[in-house]
């Protein structure tokens, strides 16, 4: 067992931990780590998205993949906990999917007014 990846939604023993860890040291469960942003009723959600946030870049594909789900309170969960956040200035690779749901949203994005948050998003990033 990873003490760094949550047991249940409110193991935040796991995400005090994750805050200590090396990235390199957790990069390979990053897809793991992500799958705690789809739902934000989740405690453990904001501490890794916060633990995240730095490395927008580079768990880039990563985050790509969910973007191009159609889960989108995923998609909320990562758009708000990281890259509507992130320090960084974020790679133009994912100026083509932010500026697709900000101009092309599907009606459930539209729902989750992901829209507004990718229009955002890319108006920060200017």
């Amino acid at each position: 067992m990873k003490r760094h990846i949550p047991k249940q939604k409110l193991d935040m023993e796991a995400v005090a931990f994750l805050q200590t860890c090396d990235f390199e040291d957790i990069r390979q469960d990053v897809p793991e780590l992500l799958e705690w942003l789809q739902d934000l009723n989740w405690w453990v959600g904001d501490g890794i998205g916060e633990y995240l946030r730095p490395y927008a870049n580079d768990i880039k594909s990563e985050i790509l993949a969910v973007l191009h789900t159609n889960d989108d309170q995923w998609k909320y969960g990562v758009m708000i906990c990281i890259l509507a956040v992130t320090p960084v200035k974020l790679d133009d690779d994912y100026m083509p999917v932010l500026g697709r749901i900000m101009a092309s949203p599907t009606p459930s994005e539209k729902e989750w007014e992901l829209e507004l948050l990718a229009a955002d998003i890319m108006d920060k990033q200017r």
